[in-house]
């Protein structure tokens, strides 16, 4: 609790104005990194709640002046050299869980046992229950960006099934939801490894290197002609025919968890535009029509909202909107006093401080400050502020929360107050984590493409 998550919030986290990522990153991104986690990652809570009580100075800076939430679960694993660990409620990696659900009840609930497809609305949208909560694979913390995307990735599932039913004829619903199934994870792997990442990190040698980690080392065109033509030993050349999970299969570290805390992402409104003359050639950037707090984007009103706006102005008002910027003070306020949902997609009695909790969680789960998180990396570490950052009021602000201790530096705040190399979005050191733990899976799904 040193120094305490509350005021490392409010005094480097909390976003002063909107700073905004230009053209390199849009909304439509952002939903898409948003969907991605919820695909893989949600930690088992215990029974029991904590309190978290911003200290007096700075508690009148604070939306919350205390908020409650559930501790994360320990699971003994045995290990001498590892204790204790914790438990996935989600089936990580690239199943599409965040669609078709991670259990099977979950399953059930959004198939329409019908020629293997997913039930959806009438308007393309996810249909809702009598509550306006989505039928969809995740009901949790969404909000109306995010579930665009989902039915998005519905419909892509059910186009699949009828191309799959028009070739092969004698497949059941069973055969046809599992085939598509497949097919609709693999695009989903493809798309976040080579596009969304390559704009993330956009330069030349990433883009390079993402279509050689999908495609291998011959390439697409050289991959469509000839196939897996080559053993193990050269898997490099055209990627592997099966998957190789080097024994552990499909499990995501707690430091993979821990850099994709990119919440700044997230604006403070959504802008609307007008697209009702998007057929004019020269209708390069649809006129504003609306701004709408984000907080009004959230939840089952959230899902009520984006029922009237519809997909198409919902993806052209997302596509030319930036996200924000992964950096100090650019986390969202309204993220400060939010409520959250449990996992029925019903709202939790208590609203928390994500900022604040998100510094909380890497504590509790025992993930390295920042510092000895760079060593773990074999990378260097920091011996002043200066070996961070080049600006001064966050050198200044640095010093004021965390004294000269460079250790006592928290992982998240470190990323976004690292120097960033040209073209990306991310810091550095994030990079490491994501290119360590994406690089096999990409090549197990090289296989399905």
């Amino acid at each position: 609790m040193d120094p305490h998550p509350s005021v490392v919030a409010t005094k480097l986290l909390a976003r002063k104005k909107f700073i905004d990522t230009g053209e390199q990153f849009n909304m439509i991104a952002t939903s898409w990194i948003q969907s991605l986690i919820h695909d893989w990652i949600d930690h088992l809570e215990d029974t029991q709640q904590v309190e978290l009580r911003a200290p007096h100075e700075i508690a009148s800076a604070c939306p919350l002046k205390s908020f409650k939430f559930f501790k994360t679960k320990r699971i003994s694993t045995g290990e001498p050299d590892m204790k204790f660990g914790f438990l996935n409620t989600r089936t990580p990696w690239w199943n599409g869980s965040v669609i078709y659900g991670n259990n099977e009840e979950g399953m059930r609930r959004v198939r329409a046992f019908k020629e293997g497809k997913l039930r959806i609305g009438g308007d393309g949208l996810l249909e809702h229950d009598e509550k306006w909560i989505p039928i969809s694979g995740d009901v949790r913390n969404c909000w109306a960006g995010f579930s665009l995307l989902q039915a998005l990735f519905v419909r892509e599932h059910n186009a699949v099934c009828d191309m799959l039913k028009e070739h092969y004829p004698d497949l059941d619903d069973e055969k046809l939801y599992r085939y598509a199934r497949l097919v609709t994870s693999a695009v989903i792997a493809k798309i976040h490894t080579i596009d969304w990442t390559v704009e993330l990190l956009k330069t030349d040698t990433l883009l390079a290197g993402m279509r050689v980690n999908w495609y291998g080392l011959l390439g697409k065109r050289f991959k469509d002609l000839f196939g897996h033509i080559c053993g193990p030993v050269l898997s490099g050349l055209v990627g592997l025919r099966k998957p190789n999970d080097h024994g552990v299969p499909y499990s995501l570290t707690e430091e993979f968890s821990s850099v994709y805390k990119m919440h700044s992402l997230l604006p403070d409104k959504v802008i609307l535009r007008d697209i009702t003359n998007s057929t004019n050639p020269n209708y390069e950037c649809p006129p504003v029509s609306q701004e709408v707090p984000m907080t009004e984007m959230t939840g089952k009103e959230g899902e009520r909202r984006m029922s009237k706006v519809g997909m198409e102005q919902m993806l052209v008002s997302m596509g030319h909107q930036a996200s924000g910027a992964v950096t100090l003070w650019n986390y969202p306020s309204w993220m400060r006093n939010l409520i959250p949902h449990d996992i029925n997609g019903e709202e939790v009695p208590d609203p928390v401080d994500m900022a604040a909790l998100e510094i909380y969680r890497d504590r509790e789960r025992g993930v390295a400050r920042y510092n000895e998180f760079r060593r773990n990396l074999l990378m260097i570490p920091i011996s002043k502020w200066e070996d961070l950052t080049d600006d001064c009021e966050a050198i200044e602000a640095l010093s004021e929360v965390y004294g000269e201790d460079v250790e006592k530096l928290d992982l998240l705040v470190g990323l976004q107050a690292e120097k960033k190399i040209k073209g990306f979005a991310i810091s550095e050191t994030a990079f490491f984590i994501f290119l360590l733990i994406s690089v096999t899976p990409c090549y197990a799904h090289a296989a399905v493409d």
